[in-house]
């Protein structure tokens, strides 16, 4: 059985060739995304008075976040993954740099996909969730409540918390882990070494 190993080098070819599956897989999720978005009834992208809906989640608040999230991802998720392919591919073929860090890969990998999945999730579901209502009749005072009530309670009931405004706090938590992730795979490329062997 083969473990999970967390100590020693592997090549930064596989490291960029494990982005690029994850690039696969990001455009995967903002393909089925796409499609589910265009159903009308959803009043994502329909002229206000067709479908039952009174306006679109495009054009009012809160639902603009829903594409704020989806062209976040778009560009960081599956932009962001072939970049970080190709920096590590032609560190190996330009620079000579063949041996990345086992353990700062994986946690590249695991942070920058962590941090960019869950920052976009998180803004798209304040959009769809407040957007929904707005596009249904409702108006902002009543989509900030079913954003609150429906996605992201308040972990407390004191106005001037800063866990009072829990959307703000989680969207902060990932951003922060995509920041690591990001500085994890500087760090890993900028400490990558020529293999010993002088093979790829």
């Amino acid at each position: 059985m083969k473990v999970l190993q967390l100590t020693g080098k592997m090549r930064s070819i596989d490291l960029a060739n494990r982005f690029l599956g994850l690039a696969t897989f990001n455009t995967i999720l903002a393909v089925i995304f796409t499609a589910v978005v265009l159903d009308p009834f959803l009043c994502v992208s329909v002229s206000p008075g067709q479908f039952g809906c009174h306006d679109n989640m495009v054009t009012s608040w809160p639902g603009t976040w829903l594409f704020i999230g989806y062209f976040t991802f778009l560009i960081a998720g599956v932009v962001g993954s072939i970049g970080w392919a190709g920096v590590y591919y032609l560190g190996a073929n330009l620079r000579g740099k063949t041996e990345v860090s086992n353990l700062f890969s994986r946690a590249h990998i695991l942070f920058f996909e962590v941090g960019v999945l869950g920052a976009s999730a998180c803004m798209a579901a304040v959009g769809y969730v407040g957007g929904g209502v707005i596009a249904t009749g409702g108006g902002a005072a009543v989509a900030a409540e079913s954003i609150a009530l429906n996605i992201f309670p308040p972990l407390s009931n004191d106005p001037s918390s800063i866990f009072n405004d829990m959307p703000v706090v989680i969207e902060a938590v990932f951003i922060v882990v995509a920041l690591l992730g990001t500085l994890v795979g500087v760090l890993n490329y900028l400490n990558s070494k020529p293999n010993n062997a002088g093979a790829m």
